[in-house]
């Protein structure tokens, strides 16, 4: 998501302390420059510029536009941009300089922006109509959904395999932890003090990720723990919104590193914490940039030191590499960057053609925002990597709303298949499409064949795990339900979804099993 999309409300939101410093001093501008060239000079400070057709005029104007002139030092009457927060994080809204104390262009030239982006924005958006004859009816997979709780209303938040022992790791909303095993069920539920949105599994043991606050927040209350005879031990405190973490001796000098994901809010950070002498982390803050959501620990450039990949979707949504250059000393290099509407939410690294190069799969959907509306570009992203940290859009699948993606050979055929999870699709007549199965039928081409599942209750998750879970020896898909909205749903769907039973939904690939 973790608990991805949820988190993901940064619409234009101004993330990065790297930028504040250009958008604290005001600088004059020939007299002669229109509404597009104010609008391409300071809508890039902080982040890629978006298509202003690619929002309407409704969205535009009563939306997007009253929280980006915030970020200007445009305050719209009667709006208050930082409605909802306590007056601690206003406060550390204020330290941060979110908002500049002085708007950094004339209010002239702000009109001019506005009338370039509403000139060029359409009025609606209309439904992509060949999309409701493109999916076939999944039959790789078999559905079946398995209760976990006796809570009605099922929230997950974190799902995780641990292959060593054949346990399914689960956290939920309510500050749960149940370890799962296919023929047994539930086997140990653990407390938490806040939802777990991750685990890592490192030398036989086990880490939680806790987010603290759930919903949006400036506040500091997140935490990163070891399990220890079912009893959390505390390593890391005062996290802000993490969402992911990863632990891994980066030096190789016989102690790990971990690396967190603080989301945050407006403000985050990706963190590298490294124990001292006396025991205790310290934090090296490789990235000041909010939306941190998803790292992996690889060794991108082939000289033997592991690398930080990192995936940001706050604003500037990102990929970023942390090359290792010396001891725990890292450059870091923007390799992919998309515009703030995308709506970033997962990251998957996998060598798709086999050629030795890791390549990035990136998946945008988030709809939790300002902009709640059909956008042709959410979608599926392959990114092949051309070398020397180039990387090239080659494969672009859309999907309403996606939100996960798994990158698996699920039918054993030697190629990359797709499995994708969508949390906020068109609910009424691609519904189905909230999982979505594409089976590889021509790798050098890219051509993928679509199937989904038509089913009374549709998969709502945040959360997406590839295991075998039957020991059949093909790999099967896991989704935990997450039953509340964080933004409009059918009222029909939405009472289906609080009422399910289950907590989990297995699709069993039956590759290695008898069809019926």
């Amino acid at each position: 998501m973790n608990i991805r999309a949820f988190i993901l409300i940064g619409l234009f939101v101004l993330t990065a302390l790297i930028c504040l410093n250009s958008f604290t001093t005001k600088r004059d501008l020939p007299p002669n420059d229109d509404g597009k060239m104010l609008f391409e000079r300071y809508c890039t400070n902080c982040h890629m510029a978006p298509d202003p057709a690619s929002l309407t005029k409704e969205i535009w104007q009563n939306h997007v536009l009253p929280i980006m002139a915030s970020r200007m030092g445009i305050i719209y009457p009667n709006y208050d941009p930082l409605r909802g927060l306590s007056d601690e994080e206003r406060e550390v809204v204020k330290k941060n300089h979110i908002i500049p104390d002085e708007p950094i262009l004339t209010n002239k030239e702000y009109g001019k922006i506005v009338n370039y982006i509403l000139i060029n924005a359409p009025d609606s958006i209309s439904l992509d109509e060949k999309r409701l004859t493109r999916n076939s009816p999944l039959k790789q997979f078999e559905r079946q959904d398995i209760q976990i709780s006796e809570k009605t209303s099922s929230m997950i938040t974190g799902l995780e395999y641990n292959t060593s022992t054949n346990t399914l790791w689960i956290g939920d909303f309510y500050k749960k932890v149940y370890n799962w095993q296919y023929g047994k069920g539930v086997t140990r539920i653990i407390n938490s003090n806040s939802p777990v949105v991750d685990f890592n599994f490192y030398k036989g043991d086990t880490y939680f990720t806790e987010i603290g606050k759930l919903y949006p927040t400036e506040l500091s209350t997140g935490s990163y723990s070891q399990l220890k005879d079912s009893i959390n031990s505390t390593l890391i405190t005062s996290l802000h919104r993490p969402v992911h973490a990863e632990i891994e001796d980066l030096d190789n000098d016989g102690v790990p590193e971990i690396v967190v994901c603080n989301f945050g809010n407006k403000i985050g950070t990706l963190s590298l914490f490294k124990k001292d002498k006396s025991g205790k982390y310290t934090e090296d803050i490789l990235m000041p940039l909010a939306g941190a959501i998803k790292c992996y620990i690889k060794d991108m450039d082939g000289d033997g030191k592991k690398d930080i990949v990192a995936l940001f979707s706050q604003g500037d949504e990102s990929v970023w590499i942390f090359y290792q250059k010396d001891k725990l000393k890292f450059k870091a290099k923007r390799v992919l960057q998309f515009p703030p509407n995308y709506g970033t939410t997962d990251m998957v690294l996998v060598d798709y053609n086999h050629d030795g190069l890791t390549d990035i799969v990136t998946v945008h959907g988030d709809n939790a925002d300002y902009s709640n509306i059909l956008k042709a570009y959410h979608g599926i992203r392959l990114n092949i990597n051309q070398g020397s940290g180039v990387f090239q859009e080659k494969f672009f699948y859309p999907i309403y709303g996606v939100t996960k993606v798994l990158a698996e050979d699920f039918d054993k055929d030697g190629d990359i298949d797709f499995a994708a999870t969508a949390f906020f699709p068109e609910f009424g007549k691609l519904v189905d499409e909230s999982f979505v199965y594409l089976e590889n039928t021509d790798q050098n081409k890219f051509t993928f064949k679509s199937y989904t599942q038509k089913s009374e209750v549709p998969i709502k998750t945040l959360t997406l795990e590839a295991a075998d879970v039957d020991g059949d020896g093909d790999l099967d898909i896991i989704t935990g339900n997450f039953a509340q909205s964080p933004g409009p749903a059918p009222a029909d769907l939405d009472q289906k979804w609080k009422s399910a039973k289950y907590g989990l939904s297995i699709f069993f690939n039956q590759l290695h099993q008898p069809k019926k």
